[in-house]
C-alpha cells in the first residue's frame, strides 16, 4: 500500500488489489509455462497453488477458478472497516 500511495497519491481499493493479483498470477503462469501459448498458459494457471497475492494466498483449480480467503468488511460513516478474514 505504501508504494501504491507514493505512486498514485491515493489509497488502493479492492479492485486495485484484485487487478494487481490477477496480473501477477498471469505473469507467474507465463513464466512457469515458459511461453505465451494459450494452452500452456491455461495449464500453468490451473497449476497455481498458494500464490502469495496482496489479497491473500490464491489457488487456481482445474477450471481456473480462484480459491482464496474472503475479507469481511463493514461500512461505518461511509468508510470500509476490516472485520475478519475467512479462509476456504
Amino acid at each position: 500500500m505504501k508504494e501504491y500511495r507514493a505512486q498514485y497519491n491515493d489509497t488502493p481499493d479492492a479492485m486495485a488489489a484484485l487487478g494487481y493479483d490477477s496480473a501477477m498470477i498471469l505473469a507467474d503462469a507465463i513464466k512457469r509455462a515458459g511461453s505465451t501459448d494459450g494452452a500452456k498458459v491455461r495449464d500453468a494457471l490451473a497449476a497455481t497453488k498458494d500464490f502469495p497475492g496482496v489479497t491473500g494466498n490464491i489457488t487456481i483449480d482445474a477450471n481456473r477458478n480462484a480459491s482464496k480467503p474472503a475479507v469481511i468488511l463493514t461500512i461505518t460513516n461511509g468508510q470500509f472497516q476490516y472485520v475478519e478474514t475467512i479462509k476456504p
